[in-house]
């Protein structure tokens, strides 16, 4: 049955677009008879779609010549082949008029036929531009800037009349098409706006930690792997690693509520150390937390290095500590680097974890450096600073 239904359609379309079938629904429009030949609704139709196919303009100077120039034309022509006119019959008026008459007569008709040919086109352009063309090219110009995206300047409309002209009721079509295309694209850009700020949000989501707000170790790994990309054409980097002295203890004494006010806490005091948006201050994992300085100056690093741990020490009242360590970028092709590289193990977990997975040798032999400076300041008892 679907297939019968899809055939029997196929045939409809087919009909439909048969030329014969166009041929009389051209008729139908144009007001010809359907018993009429068909030849004579074809030439009918061709002849009406060249007439659609010609500017106002040029339809309006046919139009005029075939009402005023013509006729005369016509008149002109009949006087010239009868040689002396023979008027009709009007009361007080004589049949035959003097040649003298008659002459003045075709020179007057020939004369308006002259003016009628010379002046039709541009008659015909004014008359065009005084009815029509006027509000086509405000018409023109209320689309374009539809089409370019721009709020179009509202058309000039009278108090709305049962009994407008088309144009008019184009213009008023248009001024509702350009609100509701207004209303949508607000209404569009209110829901982009929304989308985006969601995306952004969730885009944070992804790269921060959510007990500190501080960056987590995802986005540790991709800003290093920018400023190791940029050292290159800049100076070199700092990492700085952080490791809260005895917060096991406080969990384990204080529970883990106590612990995780105290992450929060370290948090802030190394988010209001840090530069706001030139430094990077991420929680690695645990009680160990990362800072990423785009500044090659080491005295500014440990600055704020020994201001994080001061500000930490009078801030919370566990007796906690910071053990930090200080390391600086240096590039493979740095001869301390290389040296570095060899002595550092680079199977080492902890180290591959910080540094990412499949990170360069000089930076796992940067973390790696860090990384022991901590370890070296908690030999000596915590508390402290070192840098390597």
């Amino acid at each position: 049955m679907n297939h019968l239904h899809s055939c029997n359609t196929g045939g409809a379309h087919a009909d439909a677009a048969h030329p014969a079938n166009r041929t009389d629904a051209a008729a139908r429009a144009w007001g010809l008879p359907l018993a009429a030949p068909r030849w004579l609704r074809r030439l009918t139709d061709a002849f009406w779609r060249g007439v659609d196919a010609l500017n106002p303009r040029t339809r309006l100077a046919i139009a005029l010549f075939l009402v005023v120039a013509a006729p005369a034309g016509v008149l002109l022509h009949h006087l010239e082949s009868q040689g002396r006119a023979v008027l009709p019959a009007v009361p007080g008026l004589p049949r035959a008029l003097p040649l003298a008459v008659y002459d003045d007569i075709i020179l007057a008709v020939a004369l308006y036929l002259a003016g009628a040919l010379v002046l039709c086109i541009p008659v015909a352009g004014l008359v065009c531009r005084f009815v029509l063309l006027r509000d086509i090219r405000e018409i023109n110009v209320f689309c374009l800037a539809l089409r370019e995206g721009r709020q179009p300047r509202p058309l000039a409309l009278p108090n709305e009349q049962e009994d407008e002209h088309e144009l008019l009721r184009l213009k008023r079509n248009l001024e509702w098409m350009a609100h509701l295309v207004a209303s949508r694209e607000r209404h569009l850009m209110a829901r982009l706006e929304a989308t985006d700020s969601r995306a952004r949000h969730m885009e944070e989501l992804a790269v921060r930690d959510p007990l500190t707000g501080l960056f987590n170790r995802r986005h540790f790994e991709r800003r290093m792997a920018e400023l190791t990309a940029e050292a290159r054409l800049r100076p070199p980097f700092h990492l700085m690693l952080v490791d809260c002295d005895r917060f096991k203890a406080v969990n384990d004494t204080h529970g883990h509520a106590a612990g995780d006010e105290l992450l929060r806490l370290l948090g802030d005091v190394i988010a209001e150390a840090v530069r706001a948006g030139t430094d990077t201050p991420c929680r690695i994992g645990g009680d160990e937390f990362g800072i990423l300085f785009a500044c090659p100056d080491e005295n500014a690093v440990r600055a704020v290095a020994e201001r994080i741990r001061h500000r930490f020490a009078q801030c919370q009242s566990h007796g906690c500590t910071l053990s930090i360590g200080i390391a600086r970028y240096r590039p493979q092709g740095d001869g301390n680097a290389d040296a570095a590289c060899q002595l550092v193990p680079v199977t080492d977990a902890g180290n591959a974890a910080c540094a990412g997975e499949g990170a360069p040798l000089a930076v796992q032999a940067m973390v790696a450096r860090a990384d022991g400076a901590v370890y070296a300041v908690k030999r000596r008892g915590g508390n402290g600073i070192a840098v390597r």
